[in-house]
């Protein structure tokens, strides 16, 4: 940061203060010193508070408030304020960003609900005090950036295609003769899950898309959506409840499902008494059951052969670059605008060392 003229003059004065008088008035000039360049950034005993705040809780987002507060330890003068909304709830995420501005935080790192409405209210009210804003795991979509496009410094998550891609793929090796599928997402306006859709559906199509979601399959390579996607709004008995529509082949009849978040799976033991019965199904391949996300408790399951595969992401590093990067913004320190953080993929036949590091 750049000294003032007054202070560059001042600065001059106290170095021949410096050198033509004696010890006392030295401490006294290296006191002031000190005043001076703390004030210009260079010296900083203020500790940063920076928050992330999820779309709802969850075993994911848990996972990135620990990588926060570990991101924490590692950085001078940094505490990591977590602040879950509970329940997806849109209003509820946006009360907590200006309660979060009303505190004075340094940073917010934010897992984008609905970017339309967070954009226009909190998260533009945080950019207009001074706030800088980093998304990780969900950002905003196209048009909310295209007209607001200083509103997010860095995205810290999955590369969203990438992962709806890994889900077709381990659908398409399960079932290469295709199938008839189902989709479970949250929200339909949920940026990062329509691109996860979009890239299920080019997987097995082999098409490629104009923008996301991508359209319904209708044959391409034997693939069938016989529904349009089940959306949940994050809702943990909504989700089981579809799931349980599909498996019961009343209503719906499908052999293929996939979902593109870990909603299902957040309690395993509801999972695992909802699956069970159906568990000769899976074994014997009538049906093809992928999920996202690869928790200690979802390899677990997936080990007791109850899933046919998981793509894991990795919402502790998405947890602690936010924070990492956050810092870096605040001392204007080089930063990534966008860091992908790494997939992990899960089947039966890997489940106990899918997710080990080298």
């Amino acid at each position: 940061m750049r000294l003032s003229y007054f202070r560059k003059n001042l600065l001059h004065f106290i170095y021949k203060v410096f050198i033509l008088f004696g010890p006392i008035m030295r401490q006294l000039t290296i006191l002031l010193l000190v005043s001076i360049f703390s004030s210009n950034g260079f010296v900083s005993a203020k500790e940063l508070t920076l928050a992330v705040v999820p779309k709802f809780e969850s075993v994911f987002f848990t996972q990135s408030k620990i990588g926060c507060e570990a991101a924490a330890k590692e950085l001078p003068n940094v505490k990591c304020i977590y602040v879950s909304p509970g329940e997806a709830d849109i209003r509820t995420q946006d009360k907590i960003v200006k309660k979060l501005i009303a505190d004075g935080v340094d940073g917010i790192a934010i897992a984008v609900g609905q970017s339309k409405f967070l954009a226009g209210n909190s998260l533009k009210q945080a950019k207009q005090a001074g706030i800088p804003i980093v998304t990780y795991d969900s950002d905003f979509d196209a048009a909310t950036l295209k007209k607001y496009p200083d509103l997010r410094s860095a995205y810290i998550g999955t590369n969203n295609f990438e992962l709806g891609k890994a889900l077709g793929e381990q659908l398409q090796i399960n079932r290469p003769n295709g199938g008839a599928l189902v989709i479970q997402s949250g929200r339909p306006d949920s940026p990062n899950l329509n691109l996860r859709i979009m890239g299920i559906r080019s997987a097995l199509s082999g098409n490629r898309y104009d923008s996301p979601p991508g359209t319904l399959l209708t044959g391409e390579n034997g693939w069938i959506e016989v529904r349009k996607p089940f959306f949940n709004f994050d809702q943990l008995p909504r989700a089981v409840k579809q799931l349980d529509t599909v498996l019961k082949g009343k209503r719906v009849q499908a052999d293929a499902f996939v979902s593109v978040g870990g909603w299902l799976q957040n309690d395993e033991k509801i999972y695992r008494d909802l699956i069970t019965p159906y568990k000769k199904s899976l074994t014997d391949n009538k049906i093809s059951i992928v999920i996202s996300d690869a928790s200690a408790t979802q390899l677990v399951l997936l080990g007791d052969k109850l899933t046919t595969a998981n793509v894991g992401q990795s919402p502790y590093e998405m947890g602690r670059q936010a924070i990492l990067t956050l810092y870096k913004i605040i001392n204007n320190q080089p930063y990534q605008e966008f860091i992908y953080t790494p997939l992990n993929i899960c089947t039966q036949q890997n489940y106990k060392t899918c997710t080990k590091k080298d």
